[in-house]
């Protein structure tokens, strides 16, 4: 345990560092945040110095080096003073805003232990189960341990020798300068990035939650709504009420769940089988009786899968298990992004013509560049936000005519592209394009990028159960809409209020798409899943970040509080449900390395892991990897289904294989014709018993190690070890896991 608390140190260190670095040009684009947006610097700084990380060594002119990291930082440091130093009236305004720096250095000091605090707290709560496996892990960890194998991007895909990740990576990308920087080991910081997503979000959905309380209540003031006297005696009421919003805010976005968890209170479902909760036993005699078993029979993850062949997840359930993956690493982003969008709405209520103009523009800018990497993050949120500001612009009142509008969103649309383009050179995109969903007629047919299926492809939502998912928030939205005056009074509001509505609809136009369109991928019957996923999961953000303001807001309407308890406390209780039972009721505390299971279960293959990465660990080894990755020495070993432990030795290697998981290279590379031959080369491989054959098809991967460990002899009952001792030597042996080292590939 001590050990572990002096690794959350270490990398609190790098995260406080990458802050620091971001700081000034933080400090510049959020000027009239009550804090200076502080803690949005670390998100900041992660983006920025990521990025230009990213493009020197996709440009080759310097490797990844943690001497690389540093000169990043300075360059955003440097980037972010010269913005300060050039802006005079900015830092007159600043000045007279902020005499007592004092009050402001508090502050920052007060919400860096609240930083801290709750990165602490989610590593104790994910030490009791840390492992680095199943779901999507053996992915997100074998991208993390490729980027850092790598000396020049883009980095190679350790699942399809010799091609480069086709995969929105940029999150796994932070994840590996942050481990470079910090100095600890991949094995650890994977759980702590986990941790650290929890706590950024959870910081940085409070700032929102606490601005949007204080804007209000200042544009409200200067409508007249609030005489001065009043207001003289309320600001101790007002920073009460602030935190209580943010602290609302923070719990919505990070922890709450939606109102599924009612089945908890019923006889509860198994597998597919979704009845109405109304039409299920309610043993209410006998709630007494589970109340300290912890419900037993309530599975919390059915509240992501509730819509038959959908996905509808939220952060608190990918904070329980786990996976690092491209929609969690791209919410501290997202939640930038939601910021920036208050502060340009805050800028034109607030600001003086000439003010306006310059923020303006370089908030503008950033959000251009904050849309480019949101598209390399997690690839559907960078066209999402994009769209979102287009929507929330036109609040703003900020254009005179038409074509000023269009110039700015052409600049943000510019920028974004520019930023994503050392990413989009090498990406193909694996939609292939958007499909109507319950399209008229049984054939099938194009137009342009619009598909139709055939009538097979037609799924909808009952309306109740889109009510179970999202009922709570649309509850919160429509009573927000009702307390400023209904749709008609909507142009007479205050603008940050009238930005949250642009949210709200926003994010039901999100909900609602998928029930006419989807983006077409290779799922047959899960085929809107992942539309359904990527655009709930910013509806959820966004519709949360409403409520929270909305519940603040009208907390003294009894009508309002009356229906709002319920569904607050079904919505409130999930984190109870999965945190008991992916943590094991936090009986055990295991540490934070996620290999203490492969120690256990295949002791072997984890001695023939640490062997490899002792050969690769050298200067000899993989500094010629890049775009093609020719030279770098491969590995074979058996490929088998997702989310499984097969394609371990190359995940945990970062090492290239022929083939890993099937259907996720399936999915990145379009077909399973460019699949299923590499599948049948591996088998024979294998199983064949022609010597010569066997060499030829390793020397068309240029195979340096053959892997036969348990799990090659599971699966491949007809094996031919003996004939990798003839073709190559024998380089490691413990126990039943034998690595073969060949020659002249």
């Amino acid at each position: 345990m001590g050990t572990d608390i002096w690794a959350v140190l270490q990398w609190w260190g790098a995260l406080f560092v990458i802050g620091a670095a971001a700081w000034p040009l933080t400090g510049r684009l959020f000027f009239s945040w009550f804090d200076h947006g502080y803690l949005f610097s670390k998100a900041i700084g992660m983006a920025t110095a990521t990025w230009i990380v990213y493009v020197i060594a996709s440009l080759r002119i310097f490797p990844f080096t943690p001497m690389l990291i540093i000169l990043s930082l300075l360059l955003v440091l440097e980037i972010g003073l010269i913005l300060h130093i050039l802006n005079y009236e900015l830092r007159m305004v600043n000045y007279e805003k902020n005499k007592n720096q004092w009050k402001l250095l508090s502050v920052m000091v007060a919400e860096e232990l609240f930083f801290l605090g709750v990165l602490l707290f989610w590593s104790w709560i994910k030490g009791h189960e840390p492992s680095i496996r199943g779901l999507e892990k053996f992915m997100d960890y074998g991208f993390m341990k490729s980027i850092l194998e790598s000396r020049y991007f883009p980095p190679g895909d350790m699942w399809y020798s010799p091609l480069s990740i086709n995969y929105y990576y940029f999150g796994h990308m932070v994840t590996a300068v942050l481990t470079k920087l910090s100095g600890l080991d991949l094995a650890v910081t994977f759980n702590l990035m986990l941790s650290s997503l929890f706590s950024l979000t959870a910081t940085m959905a409070f700032s929102i939650g606490v601005q949007l309380f204080l804007l209000s209540k200042q544009m409200n003031s200067e409508s007249g709504i609030m005489n001065h006297e009043k207001n003289k005696n309320i600001s101790i009421h007002n920073l009460v009420f602030s935190i209580l919003s943010g602290l609302l805010t923070s719990f919505l976005v990070t922890l709450a769940g939606n109102m599924q968890t009612i089945y908890a209170f019923t006889r509860g479902y198994t597998g597919d089988n979704v009845k109405p909760f109304w039409e299920l036993a309610w043993p209410i005699a006998e709630l007494w009786k589970r109340l300290p078993e912890g419900f037993n029979t309530y599975w919390y993850a059915n509240a992501t899968r509730f819509i038959p062949y959908s996905i509808h997840e939220f952060p608190s359930y990918s904070f329980v298990v786990s996976d690092v993956h491209g929609h969690v690493l791209s919410i501290p982003f997202v939640l930038l992004a939601i910021a920036l969008l208050i502060q340009l709405s805050a800028i034109t209520h607030q600001q003086s013509a000439w003010l306006e103009a310059g923020s303006w523009k370089l908030n503008a800018i950033f959000y251009g560049f904050l849309v480019g990497v949101l598209l390399m993050t997690n690839a559907l949120d960078g066209p999402i936000y994009f769209a979102l500001l287009v929507v929330a612009y036109m609040s703003y009142k900020t254009y005179k005519s038409y074509k000023t509008y269009m110039a700015t969103m052409g600049m943000v649309a510019f920028i974004a592209v520019v930023t994503s383009l050392p990413f989009l050179f090498h990406f193909k995109s694996f939609v292939t394009g958007l499909a109507v969903n319950c399209p008229p007629g049984s054939a099938s047919w194009r137009i342009g990028p619009l598909l139709f299926e055939g009538i097979e492809k037609c799924q909808r939502s009952p309306l109740w159960m889109l009510w179970i998912l999202w009922g709570f928030f649309a509850y919160c939205g429509g009573w927000l809409i009702y307390a400023i005056g209904g749709i008609r009074k909507i142009r007479e509001i205050g603008a940050i209020e009238k930005l949250l509505v642009v949210f709200f609809f926003f994010s039901l136009a999100l909900i609602i798409f998928p029930e006419f369109f989807y983006f077409k991928d290779i799922y047959p019957m899960h085929f809107r899943s992942n539309t359904m996923f990527k655009l709930g999961y910013q509806a959820f953000i966004l519709f949360s970040i409403v409520a929270g303001y909305t519940i603040v807001r009208l907390f003294r309407n009894k009508l309002f509080l009356i229906f709002l308890l319920p569904q607050l406390f079904l919505v409130s209780i999930f984190p109870i449900f999965s945190v008991r039972s992916y943590f094991n009721s936090l009986r055990q505390y295991q540490g934070l390395s996620g290999f203490a299971w492969m120690q256990l279960q295949y002791p072997d293959d984890w001695a023939g892991i640490e062997w490899i990465k002792s050969q690769i660990s050298g200067p000899t080894s993989l500094s010629a990897r890049g775009a093609t990755m020719t030279g770098i020495p491969v590995i074979v070993e058996a490929d088998g289904d997702s989310y499984t432990d097969y394609a371990r030795f190359s995940a945990f290697t970062g090492m290239p294989t022929v083939i890993g998981w099937p259907v996720h290279e399936w999915l990145w590379r379009g077909g399973y014709d460019v699949v299923g031959p590499r599948r049948e080369d591996v088998r024979q491989i294998y199983e064949s018993s022609d010597a010569a054959f066997t060499r030829s098809l390793l020397g068309k991967y240029t195979v340096r190690y053959v892997i036969v460990g348990a799990l090659e002899r599971q699966k491949y009952e007809r094996l031919q070890e003996w004939k990798f001792g003839t073709i190559g030597t024998k380089a490691f042996q413990q126990g039943a896991t034998v690595i073969y080292e060949m020659k002249g590939f």
